[in-house]
Order: C-alpha cells, then structure tokens, then sequence
C-alpha cells in the first residue's frame, strides 16, 4: 500500500491512540497537543484578578509552530481526500487528521534510551481493536508506515499534562463507614509493635541527644560493652531501673546503636542488639534497605530485617551483686552521659572516663562515715524527744553496731543476720541502760537507731521501679527490702524477749508516740542530721547544702500540716511531695539524679517509731496484737508516701525543669 493509500486509510479511522480514554480539560476547551484544535484563539482561558482587567492569553512559539504544522497537513490531507469531512468543523478537516499517537512515559524512556528496536526492514504493522475516537465502532487492522528512515527528532514539552492519564502515587482510597468505625476502635498500629528507643526518652534529662556517628559492626560491640559497664556502675551506686535504662539508651543512640532492647532485673542489665550490615560494610537506617550508593531503595519493617539473612545481633549481660552507699559516684556517671549526648566525647575518651570514676576514691574516708553515723543517731534521737541522755545511749549503741557491722562484713556474714545483731544491740542498750535509772525513753533510742539501720536507698528506689513501670525490678528489690526490714524487726523482738528474760522492766508503749519537743528543734536536729546522712551517702559536699534546703522545704510544710491538723498521712504525704519537687529543680540546676538530695532529705519522714512500736506491740502484749500490726502497716504506708513524693515531685516539676534547659541553652549561645 502506497503512502498516498495508508494517509487516505487514517483520514477514514483516525490515528488510534495508545489506550488513554478522552479527556476533557478544565479550560473548557481541547488543548494543544494530539487531537487538539488547530487554531490559536480560545487556546486558554484567561485569567481575572479582582481589580485588575482581562489580559490577553497568548500562546508559546512552540504552540504557534504546531498549529501551523498542523494547519499546512491539513491543507494537504483536504487536497488527498476530498470530501471526507465532518459537520461542524471549518474546511471540513477532520480535527484527528495528523494526529500523531500518544506514548506513555515509560514508551518515551526507552525509546531515548534505545532500548526499544525500531524496524529495519518491512512495514511493520499492529491489530487495532481499540475504539476509536470517531464512534464506538470497532477499527480494523491499520498498517504503520515506514518510519525508521526519518530522523528521530523529541516532540516538544506539553505546558500540562492531562489529567488522568497519568494517576497520582497517592491515591486516596475512599474507606466505609465500617473500616473507619473498626480504626477507631482498633487502632492501626498493632498493640505490640516496637517503640523507638529514641521515643523512650521524652521528658527525661537525655532527650536532647546528638548522634555522634554511626557505628558498625566492631564499634557498636563495643557501644554495647561501654553501656553495660556503664550501667553496673550506675546499679552498683544505687541508681533505679528508670535511670540505667534511659543512660543505656541515651548512650547508645548517641553512638549510632538505636535498634535495641533493654531489661532490667534486681541485680542483672541485658543489652539486646539486631542490626543489619549490607555488602559494603555500612549499617542500614533503622526501617530502611540501603545499596551500596547509600541511597534508600525501599521500606521494610522490623520482621523484614529480621529475617534478612545480612541480619546479626548481639546480646550482652551483666550481673551486679554488690551495692554500695556512693552518690558522689552516681553523680559523675550521670553527668558522664550528659557530657556524651552532646555529641561530641568520642567513646575512647567516654570509656576512659568511666575508669576513672570507678577508680576514683570516696569523698570521705571511713573514720568520717562512722563519726557522720554516730552522730546522726544522736541528732535524729534529739529531734524525736529523746533529751541529752537519749542522744549519748545512741551514740554509745551506734559504736558498738558499727563495730559488730565491720566484723560481720568480714565474715561474710548475710545482711539479714546483720541486721537483726545490730537490732539487738540498739534494743538491750537502750532497755538495760534505762533499767538502770537513767531518765531517758527507750523506744525514741531504738527509734533513732532503727531509722539509721533502715534501707532507706532501697526502699525509695523500690517503690520508684514498681510506680515506673519495672514490676521484675520492684518484686526482686523488695524481696531484698523485705528481708533487710524482717531483719531489724526479729533484732528487736529478740531483744525484748531477751531483756525480760533478764528481768528489765517492760516499758510503757505510750512512751513512743511521736512527740516532738517544738518545731524549731525538730526542725534545726533534722537538718543537722540531714547532712550527716548525705555524708554517710558518700554524697558531695557541694550538694549538701541542696540537699538541707530540700528538706528545709519538706519540714515546713510538714509542721504547718501539723498545726492545721491534718493528720500524720496527710502531712507525711505533703511532706514528702514538697521534698520531691524542691529536690528534682535542684538536681535539675546541678545534672545530677534526683535521688541523690532527696534520700537524704526524706530523713525526718523516715517511720522508725511506727516500726518500734508496732513490734513491740506484737511480741510483749497480746491484747495489742491488731494494733501492732496496724503501726506496721502505717510504717509502710510512711515508706510509700515518701517514694511516691519523690516521683510525683519529679513528674510535676518537669514543665519547670524544662524551661530552665531552655534558658541554659540561650545563655550558652550567647557566651
């Protein structure tokens, strides 16, 4: 078939197009382009602002040279196919005629990439069963032209492109009322799916961390056995779950180590570490695949990368077994962190540091810890109403429990019968000296001694895991709790029953209610004592004075309470929630831990005469065994307020806290 014949076979059927349904723009009107009209009048739709007239639309050079191309073949199609002409168009031209086909994206690609062959040798043809743009009858078999001969030359560049020919990569998918009823209820995120250890730390002092660098494999081995050490080092000071699990995460996403997990027992830190490593050596972004340019190539979710044959892992674990009174210790592996999330402590440097904290002596020598023991007991038992006398039978009675204490600990003896001797020993001192004459009252001497023989640190630290969120914690900490404190209480009822095997007379258990002699001296003893319990703490003298002001704080309240009469919970409660919150701003100020100034501050709320009184209640009189009972469970009501103050302070200081960061990060910048 001659070309004259194939241009008189498209003038009949019109140029098939590539399978895009006829669309309609919003102009109104066809535009440039395949099938468009030819003339250059209405070509678009001015445009109208408020205030300002019409302005002429004028077409590009490109759209002008179309349209003449497109005018001068349709001159020529007229003079080939007379006759053959439609109603309603001018010269009777068929708008297809000329119509050149339309290709999709992907055709073009290949075509300028020459990965599509063109024909080389006969006319090639191709079935049309597509309809055509003339009606809805169904063409025939078109045979193409030769075309290979002519030069290959781009069409130009269309100013739109046609909508829905070409569908968007986000399509909105229209839900029913029932799928959204179901994600409303449901939710979309299973109820399981793993949190971002990043995420873990809001509203904790590391979450304005800065990376430092990714890590691979070697490197993040030894991340993981810097914040395992790190970690021992924080446990062994007495630090709660919540701060060793935020230091473990803070340090390793400072690192580059994010895909982890952490737990947290009594007395054992596990480090769970799933990373991906492609052929090039480099670590994966956490929920992406990278080639080996680096770029991300596709999403993948968590099973994905577990499944991932490239995929390794570590797991580390460390068992602390000891613990030790040393907050200045603490401190320093705090503000170790704080130093690292900044972003710029190599590890080197960050591990060399942790070395010397650990090497690093405590700040007072033993013979200062036992001089800050004994005295305490003196001043907590004059605070109380314990008088002169009171306060030299403690003294008296804490040299011989700091002696017996050092033997025991060199035997190896379990700190549950170490305990109960040194029960006993407080309990026949102050019972035998007082049978002798001496005025003075037993219970507030045993009460002074049993406040200084108290787990306070764990307690506190107890209460914290459980009220956090860390029930494994909380359980092993109080299992070790509990038996500290059923040890101080078989020393005492050991003690009782020993004294009157050995004819002391009983004593009255009205003697034991909490009598201070007036607020200025319970509040200037508690003071004093609160310091001398930072210092047995290993705590640093620059936060004692922090620590005196918190429970400065916690005092006033409590004796204002009291005077208000609102009752020995209620006070205790407020007591404790005003030390918490004085002493979260004051850690805060220094970057230490908030336990470090609280624990000492929580002094005066410590319930070493609900103790004694309940016990004695239940081993001497039996007609008062309820009430004994009741002044137990009173003591540990007072131990729960006090941890639940310390929490709550730090919750709700946290606002404050926050805009005192903010602060600090403004005057930095502008030194």
């Amino acid at each position: 078939m001659s070309v004259t014949e194939q241009l008189r076979e498209l003038a009949h059927h019109g140029y098939p197009s590539s399978g895009a349904e006829p669309w309609h723009d919003d102009l109104g009107g066809e535009p440039f382009g395949p099938g468009g009209d030819t003339s250059l009048s209405d070509a678009a739709r001015p445009v109208t602002m408020y205030g300002f007239p019409s302005a002429a639309v004028r077409p590009t050079e490109s759209q002008a040279a179309r349209a003449q191309t497109r005018a001068e073949l349709a001159t020529q199609m007229q003079a080939i196919v007379p006759g053959r002409s439609e109603p309603g168009l001018e010269g009777g031209v068929s708008s297809q005629v000329g119509a050149l086909p339309v290709l999709t994206p992907g055709q073009i690609e290949a075509d300028k990439a020459g990965v599509t062959p063109r024909p080389q040798g006969a006319v090639a043809t191709r079935p049309v069963t597509q309809i055509s743009r003339r009606g809805t009858a169904q063409t025939m078999a078109v045979e193409r032209p030769e075309t290979s001969a002519v030069p290959h030359e781009p069409a130009p560049a269309t100013t739109q492109v046609p909508r829905g020919v070409y569908p968007s990569t986000r399509t909105r998918v229209a839900r029913s009322s029932k799928d959204k009823l179901k994600s409303m209820i449901r939710g979309d995120a299973a109820p399981t799916a793993p949190m971002r250890v990043v995420d873990r730390l809001t509203a904790t002092p590391f979450h304005n961390l800065r990376r430092f660098g990714d890590s691979n494999d070697r490197q993040a081995r030894r991340t993981l056995n810097f914040a395992l050490r790190l970690a021992e080092t924080m446990f062994h000071y007495g630090a709660d779950a919540l701060d060793v699990e935020n230091a473990i995460i803070a340090v390793c996403a400072t690192y580059g180590v994010e895909n982890l997990e952490v737990d947290i027992t009594n007395q054992s830190v596990t480090i769970n570490y799933v990373a991906e490593i492609t052929e090039t050596g480099k670590l994966t972004a956490a929920g992406h695949n990278k080639d080996g340019t680096g770029q991300v190539t596709k999403s993948r979710t968590s099973q994905d990368v577990l499944d991932d044959p490239n995929t390794y892992s570590h797991t580390v674990m460390r068992v602390v077994r000891s613990w030790t009174d040393n907050y200045a210790g603490l401190a320093n592996s705090h503000q170790l962190v704080t130093r690292i999330i900044e972003g710029t402590m190599p590890l080197k440097e960050a591990e060399r540091e942790l070395s010397e904290i650990n090497a690093q002596p405590k700040p007072y020598p033993k013979w200062a810890v036992w001089l800050a023991t004994v005295f305490a007991a003196a001043t907590i038992t004059t605070a109380i109403g314990g008088g002169a006398a009171g306060a030299l039978v403690a003294s008296v009675s804490s040299v011989l429990v700091q002696i017996v204490s050092s033997k025991l600990g060199a035997w190896r003896i379990p700190e549950f019968f170490a305990l109960a001797a040194n029960a006993l020993i407080v309990t026949l001192a102050a019972m035998g000296i007082s049978s002798l004459g001496v005025d003075l009252s037993p219970p507030k001497v045993i009460a002074g001694g049993i406040i200084m023989l108290l787990p306070t640190t764990r307690m506190v630290s107890t209460m914290q895991d459980a009220i956090n969120g860390f029930p494994v914690t909380a359980m092993g900490r109080l299992m070790s709790t509990s038996f500290a404190f059923l040890g101080i209480i078989a020393g005492i009822a050991l003690g009782i029953a020993l004294a009157g095997y050995l004819g002391v007379p009983p004593i009255d258990v009205s003697q034991s209610s909490f009598t201070p002699p007036d607020a200025l001296t319970n509040t200037v003893f508690m003071l004093i004592s609160t310091v001398l319990v930072a210092v047995t703490m290993q705590a640093k003298p620059r936060h004692l004075f922090p620590a005196v002001v918190a429970a400065l704080a916690g005092l006033l309240v409590f004796h204002i309470g009291g005077d208000y009469g609102l009752g020995a919970r209620l006070d205790t409660a407020l007591g404790a929630t005003t030390t918490g919150c004085v002493a979260a701003l004051l850690a805060a100020r220094s970057r230490i831990p908030q336990t470090i100034l609280a624990i000492p501050a929580m002094t005066y709320l410590l319930p070493g005469l609900s103790i004694f009184r309940g016990m004695y209640a239940i081993t001497v009189e039996a007609e008062t065994t309820g009430q004994g009972f009741t002044g137990l469970i009173n003591a540990m009501a007072s131990i729960v307020m006090m941890a639940s103050g310390v929490v709550l302070g730090h919750y709700l200081m946290r606002p404050f806290v926050e805009r005192m960061k903010i602060f600090s990060l403004r005057r930095n910048r502008r030194r």
